[in-house]
């Protein structure tokens, strides 16, 4: 009886070794191909690639990530997009990187958007407030759980990616002032839920 327990417990550590060195040396599709998919310029909206802030860089440094200017219409609006593939890690709760950055949520509520939710913010900071958007999309459904994004992360891991895409945490901001006409944004801009 204590040999075929044995047996037991060498296979299952066999196994996990195996599934390690597999998670370690096969490398996940990212989302690049996702990212790379919204145009910089259309039909009603014009955009340019920004160059990421020193902090940025180094909070981000392993994962993608796009941040773009984009004027549609009258709005004037920064996209973040940041692919977690390389490293999940850099992906986090958007609530802990605005209160780390010294923002109080005076508001939060949900918005539909094509293929889900997105969570609208009102941000204070001394004397200033200002709005932003944020949702995790897989290409196909957006949602504001970081609880159902890490699982994805790791449902899509376990599986080498046959779980689905990559989630994305997308981001938008005002470029200034403190609001924009947010339904008529996510309206007017559909490409915002084809990635």
């Amino acid at each position: 009886m204590k040999t075929t327990a044995n047996n037991f417990l060498w296979i299952g550590l066999a196994v996990a070794v195996v599934l390690s060195l597999a998670w370690e040396f096969i490398p996940l599709n990212d989302a690049s191909a996702r990212l790379e998919k919204l145009p910089v310029q259309g039909l009603g909206f014009a955009g340019r690639d920004v160059p990421l802030s020193d902090t940025e860089a180094a909070v981000y440094k392993p994962a993608r990530v796009m941040k773009r200017l984009y004027q549609v219409g009258k709005e004037r609006v920064v996209l973040v997009a940041i692919d977690g593939s390389r490293d999940r890690h850099a992906v986090h709760d958007p609530l802990y990187c605005f209160h780390g950055a010294g923002w109080n949520v005076v508001t939060s509520r949900d918005v539909a958007v094509s293929g889900g939710s997105a969570k609208l913010l009102t941000l204070k900071k001394n004397d200033r407030t200002v709005e932003a958007v944020f949702w995790f999309s897989d290409g196909t459904e957006r949602h504001t759980s970081v609880l159902r994004y890490w699982l994805q992360t790791t449902l899509r891991r376990l599986t080498l990616g046959c779980s689905g895409e990559e989630p994305l945490l997308v981001i938008l901001q005002p470029l200034t002032g403190t609001t924009l006409r947010w339904d008529r944004l996510l309206v007017c801009f559909p490409l915002l839920f084809e990635f």
